[in-house]
């Protein structure tokens, strides 16, 4: 959550949701269909595994060129 105790959302992608910034347009859906609340950290994250086991890493591949900018 932010500072104002909202729900992460992505900088450059405002469908992008919580601490593994999963896109609402293309999981929500199904995230809740296998009884995941993606806007909450626990399930965020249990999704995320979950996506990580059955699809890998793939979804979050896009996002590569933001990861460690500042090389640290």
């Amino acid at each position: 959550y932010n500072s104002a105790g909202e729900v992460y959302r992505g900088e450059v992608n405002p469908a992008d949701i919580g601490v593994f910034q999963i896109n609402e347009k293309y999981h929500l859906e199904r995230s809740e269909a296998l009884g995941f609340n993606i806007h909450q950290t626990a399930d965020n994250i249990e999704y995320a595994m979950w996506l990580m086991k059955k699809e890998g890493n793939r979804h979050w591949n896009w996002s590569k060129p933001c990861w460690n900018k500042d090389n640290t």
